[in-house]
Formats: structure tokens, C-alpha cells, sequence
């Protein structure tokens, strides 16, 4: 073997190898990383705009950093401390609930129920009426109820331990969003003189990428739409006052991990089961459960598709799955994965089997 093979395979080898360190080097910060790229890609049409207006690439970056940190970044955060906080709220007063009620009150609402004379004979509401009279009823309840409080304040608690955590993340998207802005062209262009691939097929890629993520942003915009007009619905109908502003307070719920909406109807589901009755209280909470949370996987598929040219049971599974397999972020990334594979398959078409 020559000594220029040796040394090829030599330098090859440490490539990897560096790479692969490099690659665990940045590790703790490839989710902030990820979300950059993300930003940076929306928000690149933007940019370009601005750059040329201003005559600098990187006051632009600047500005919409400084934009993206004032009306995403820190809005998400202080909701996210907010929704943990009321989640413990609302589960230490479902338990004093039913600590100091029993469930004769909440069964009295069945007679305001419509045809429920006709469904509940006298013989089954004495049987409902003995159960939640009976002490096994009353424990079970407690003891469930003080599971889920004790859940959820560990959650606060480590929540509020991670806080720091959270905030450092932050500021390395922020940084990361900034210097992808300003350099990303450059980024590419590094890139670009070592992949083994044409021009064109490289950018045939980077424009699916930006296709795709460009699909998924459009298709979270027509969910949380979506989500809030139903929000409003079902708020109207229990009875809720200011539905418009708890329906508006839906869309912006839609974009926060890892509960979404779930944030908003279901303690408006736990308000309605204790003022308005067990009926509207039980509507409200499969309505959130079956409609407002369900559509999510229904309706972004069928919008990204007008951006994508994939199947829709193919957008489907990769949404879904993506954030099985990735949690949120896996939203963008499972999309990707697929249009990625798809545009290699075609290059590989092109390039060598038409060819050869």
C-alpha cells in the first residue's frame, strides 16, 4: 500500500474521529442548536430584507434575535412556569373538593341532565348514590387525588430546579440564532467544497429542508387555529365568560410543550365540573380530550401536504412518530427525515441508475 492511501486513510479516520468528538462536544446544547436552525430558516426571507434595508448582516441578526427573544422566548417561559404552578392548584382543589363535599352534589346535577330521566332508572341512581355515600368511594378518590398533587408539585419543584437549566439553554439558542443569521451563507459555503456532491443536487436538498420546515410552521399555525375556534366552541357552550380571550389563550397554547392546549380547556374543564355540574364538566373535559387535542394530528398533515409532496399517511407517521421518537422538536425532524430520504432517493435515481 502507498504511502499517500496510508496517509488518506489516516486523515480519513481522524476526521472521523473528530467529528464524532465534536458531535458529543456539542451534545448538551444540540436541542437550543436544532431550534436555531429552525428560527434562522423561517425567519431567513426576514433577514434578507432587513439586511439590505440596513446595509448590514449583522444588525439584522441582531434585531431579530432581540424580537425573537421578546415575543417567543420569554413569553413561553414565564407560561410554562405559570401552567406548572396552576396544574398544582387545580389538583390541591380537586382534593379539598372532595375532602369537604360528597358526590351527592355533584350527582344531583344528573337530574339537569337532558333525557337522563330516561337513560339512569331509579334502581341505578340508588346504586350511584350508595357507591359515592360508601367510604371505599371516598378513599379511593383521596388517595388518587393525593397521588396526582404529589405529582405535580415534584414537578414544580423541578421545574423550579431546572430553571437555571432553562434559562442557559435559552441564551444558547439566542446566540446560536444569531451567529446562524448572520454566517449561515458562509456555513453552507464550507460545507459546500467538502461534500462529494453536485451543486445543485446539495442545494435540491437544502431546499427540501426549507420546504419542509416552512410546511410544518404553516401546518402548527392552521392547528392552533383550528384548536382555538374549537376551544371557543365548547367554551361557549359550558358557559364560560370571556370565551373569545380563553380561546385566544388555546392558539398561544398550542405552541408550548409538552401539554399544548391541555394547558388552557382542561383547568377550564376542572372550573366547569365544580361550578356548572358534573355534565358540562365531563363535555368539556372529552370535548378537550377527543376534539381540541385529537385534531392536532388530523389537520397538520392534511396543511403540511400543501407544502410537501408526500402521502398523507406518510406526513402522518412522520409527525406522529417524529415526536415519539424526538419529543417536540421531533415535529420538525421526523418531516425531515422522510423528504430528506426522498430527495437522496431521487438524486440517486438521476445521478446513477438514468445514468448508468
Amino acid at each position: 500500500m502507498s504511502k499517500e492511501r496510508v496517509f488518506s486513510y489516516f486523515l480519513l479516520g481522524m476526521t472521523l474521529l473528530f467529528a464524532i468528538l465534536v458531535l458529543l462536544v456539542l451534545m448538551p446544547f444540540l436541542n437550543p442548536i436544532l431550534w436555531a436552525i429552525i428560527f434562522s430558516l423561517v425567519a431567513y426571507p426576514v433577514h434578507l430584507r432587513l439586511s439590505n434595508l440596513l446595509r448590514s448582516a449583522t444588525i439584522s441578526s441582531l434585531l431579530i434575535t432581540f424580537a425573537v427573544a421578546l415575543f417567543i422566548v420569554i413569553p413561553v417561559f414565564f407560561i410554562g412556569i405559570v401552567a406548572v404552578r396552576q396544574s398544582v392548584e387545580i389538583t390541591r382543589t380537586l382534593l379539598d373538593y372532595f375532602q369537604s363535599h360528597t358526590m351527592i352534589d355533584a350527582l344531583h346535577n344528573l337530574y339537569r341532565v337532558p333525557f337522563a330521566d330516561r337513560i339512569l332508572t331509579e334502581d341505578m341512581l340508588q346504586k350511584i348514590y350508595a357507591y359515592a355515600q360508601s367510604d371505599e368511594f371516598r378513599s379511593s378518590i383521596t388517595s388518587y387525588l393525593g397521588k396526582l398533587t404529589q405529582k405535580a408539585g415534584e414537578l414544580f419543584t423541578s421545574m423550579l430546579l431546572a430553571t437555571g437549566s432553562v434559562i442557559f439553554k435559552s441564551f444558547v439558542f439566542l446566540i446560536s440564532l444569531f451567529f446562524i443569521l448572520r454566517d449561515g451563507r458562509k456555513f453552507i459555503q464550507f460545507f459546500e467544497r467538502f461534500l462529494p456532491m453536485y451543486k445543485e443536487d446539495l442545494y435540491e436538498i437544502l431546499l427540501t429542508i426549507y420546504k419542509t420546515i416552512l410546511a410544518v410552521v404553516y401546518g402548527s399555525i392552521g392547528v392552533a387555529v383550528v384548536q382555538a375556534v374549537l376551544g371557543f366552541v365548547a367554551y361557549t357552550i359550558v358557559g364560560v365568560n370571556y370565551s373569545l380571550v380563553w380561546a385566544l389563550l388555546t392558539f398561544i397554547a398550542s405552541f408550548v410543550p409538552p401539554f399544548g392546549t391541555g394547558f388552557v380547556w382542561f383547568p377550564i374543564a376542572v372550573y366547569t365540573f365544580l361550578s356548572k355540574g358534573i355534565f358540562y364538566g365531563i363535555f368539556m373535559l372529552l370535548w378537550g380530550i377527543l376534539v381540541i387535542s385529537t385534531v392536532d394530528n388530523i389537520i397538520r398533515p392534511m396543511i403540511m401536504k400543501k407544502g410537501i409532496n408526500m402521502p398523507y399517511i406518510v406526513l402522518f407517521f412522520s409527525t406522529v412518530g417524529g415526536m415519539l421518537a424526538f419529543g417536540f422538536i421531533g415535529l420538525f425532524l421526523g418531516p425531515l427525515v422522510f423528504t430528506v430520504l426522498f430527495s437522496l432517493a431521487v438524486i440517486y435515481e438521476r445521478r446513477l441508475l438514468k445514468e448508468g
